[in-house]
């Protein structure tokens, strides 16, 4: 196989189940994003996620090989997009990257190598707030999209991994997963930041979302949107009813 890491070099890229075009789209990759190389079919390579260990399938059009001393290089000196889109120069032209996607900490117009790719960013990208509700508050009215990472389209436990992520803390990719961490606490005790988990009638945990302020939630369901939260669950007040039911809390701030 050729090379063990690589990253990728488009704005955003899916990942599906399967070899083939057809299958589901079980996550995406954003620029940047390292994945490590696990078998290959075709022209499609079933990928490992570097951050969260995620696996799938994704065309090798859509990924760019990396030495392991060109990936320290790169890990060295990533950061994450905070601005909602952002333009960079290429060798075949312009790329259009959004909100959570793996950029070079580097000065405007100042080129970076990303193993054998030059890219030239054309300024300065927008510092990321230190403050988790103004972060996942960022996101608002994004569309619901199964495996969806970004703006155009976004899911439950994609939404609440980036939104750690611009604070340095790593979350699986999975709701089940993400609910397997961290510290349980009681509701009475929840603060601003911390994961409130809900689970279906066979205790399976389908989704989650970010506890803010005033006992509100806000969650990918339908769009990134902000509802009430009490013991029973999220109670939709447009709607009248409760969409989620409560399973558990979760901290992962110290």
């Amino acid at each position: 196989m050729k090379g063990l890491f690589w990253y990728c070099g488009v704005s955003i890229a899916p990942v599906r189940s399967e070899p083939k075009d057809s299958a589901e789209m079980i996550t995406q990759l954003l620029f940047g994003e390292i994945v490590e190389l696990m078998d290959t079919d075709k022209q499609w390579r079933k990928v490992k996620s570097y951050s969260d260990q995620y696996e799938g399938w994704i065309d090798e059009k859509l990924i760019h090989p990396l030495t392991e001393k060109e990936l320290k290089k790169w890990m060295d000196k990533q950061t994450l997009l905070f601005d909602s889109q952002f333009r960079i120069n290429t060798k075949a032209g312009d790329i259009l990257l959004t909100k959570g996607c793996f950029i070079p900490g580097v000065e405007a117009k100042a080129p970076v190598h990303i193993g054998n790719e030059e890219y030239i960013f054309t300024e300065s990208p927008s510092t990321v707030p230190n403050d988790i509700q103004t972060i996942a508050k960022s996101y608002l009215n994004a569309p619901y999209l199964w495996g969806g990472k970004t703006l155009f389209g976004i899911d439950c436990s994609s939404f609440t991994q980036l939104v750690f992520r611009f604070l340095s803390i790593s979350l699986p990719r999975d709701a089940y997963q993400q609910a397997d961490d961290g510290a349980e606490i009681q509701l009475e005790d929840a603060q601003p930041g911390d994961l409130a988990f809900f689970d279906n009638e066979g205790g399976k945990i389908i989704h989650v979302g970010i506890l803010l302020d005033n006992q509100k939630i806000i969650h990918a369901h339908g769009q990134v949107r902000i509802d009430k939260l009490d013991s029973e669950g999220i109670y939709n007040t447009e709607r009248a009813y409760y969409s989620h039911k409560l399973c558990l809390l979760k901290r992962y701030f110290n």
